[in-house]
């Protein structure tokens, strides 16, 4: 939102003015298919190579493993866990973050059993989980305490497949911290880490991106004609395309951002219209669509049925 002076005869007149970014007719972004869960909220999901999929639901300490059918999902296995970070390796198993360990713990998806990893940040906490193409694991994570306001360290922890430490994104050059809550982490091919951090309990929070040898390329706030004071960008899941543009979910505003490698907006798009309510978790297809899962509103018809949608996305 921005005031403009216009001039009326002898008086000036301040008048608001909507500032919305400039959609490019080459984008294009539209619902292939949407599917019904039994879950509450769908805050957490990972993709695997058969085209399965987990979804994790901390309302209801769920974490689900499901097949995708016609316009509903099926579940294969059902754990009692609340997790707060998931990823899935290139063996096809899957990583998560539970609550107080060090140590991420590995699913195996063929038996559902649940064990350490050979993730260990000791003495730190992980919160956020990445795998990338080239088998690193990148761990968002934090000494403990109390969340907001930070204390203590907030650091991304870059490990190889063998879970040896490679590198530490703590401080840039002036000493400053990072991070305040590295929420959820993803990567572009060139290795630019892709980071929503998160700010305050309310969950006011920015993107920053930072190249491999931890400079800041970018920082992303939110939009002014979207994110006024009583609307601030609250952002959630994130993810990179295979044009390595970074896509970035803004559940309380209903609302996708679209933005390059290096955190500089392209456009945003107002999920409300397409019919998409709460967008949370993301994750790409193994066929390269873009699927969005939602939480649901308290008080709606559809409480306890958290939609999952997948879409088709041209022009980023």
């Amino acid at each position: 939102m921005c005031i403009t002076k216009v001039h009326n005869g002898h008086e000036l007149i301040e008048e608001k003015v909507e500032l919305k970014p400039k959609q490019k007719s080459e984008i294009k972004l539209e619902i292939s298919k949407s599917y019904t869960t039994d879950l509450k909220n769908i805050h957490l999901i990972a993709v695997c190579s058969d085209g399965s999929m987990w979804m994790g639901d901390n309302t209801r300490s769920k974490l689900q493993h499901t097949k995708l059918k016609k316009n509903r999902t099926e579940v294969i296995t059902s754990l009692n866990t609340k997790i707060y970070g998931i990823a899935t390796t290139h063996s096809n198993n899957i990583l998560i973050k539970t609550k107080g360990e060090t140590k991420l713990k590995l699913i195996n998806a063929m038996t559902g059993e649940i064990t350490d990893s050979i993730y260990n940040i000791n003495p730190l906490k992980p919160i956020s989980i990445c795998v990338t193409s080239d088998h690193r694991v990148i761990i968002g994570a934090w000494s403990g305490g109390k969340a907001f306001p930070a204390s203590g360290r907030r650091v991304v922890v870059v490990m190889d497949q063998e879970g040896k430490q490679l590198q530490e994104y703590e401080h840039d050059k002036h000493n400053k911290p990072l991070f305040t809550y590295p929420r959820c982490i993803s990567v572009t091919s060139n290795g630019n880490i892709c980071v929503v951090d998160h700010l305050d309990s309310d969950h006011r929070g920015r993107v920053v991106v930072l190249s491999p040898g931890g400079d800041i390329q970018g920082t992303y706030t939110g939009h002014p004609g979207v994110n006024i004071k009583k609307d601030p960008f609250r952002p959630v899941g994130i993810l990179t395309t295979q044009s390595d543009t970074v896509v970035v979910t803004d559940m309380e505003n209903h609302s996708l951002r679209i933005l390059t490698d290096q955190g500089q907006i392209i456009t945003y798009y107002n999920l409300r219209d397409m019919g998409i309510l709460g967008p949370h978790s993301l994750a790409r297809s193994t066929s390269g669509t873009i699927y969005i899962g939602c939480v649901s509103a308290d008080g709606s018809p559809d409480t306890k049925k958290a939609k999952l949608y997948e879409l088709e996305y041209s022009g980023f």
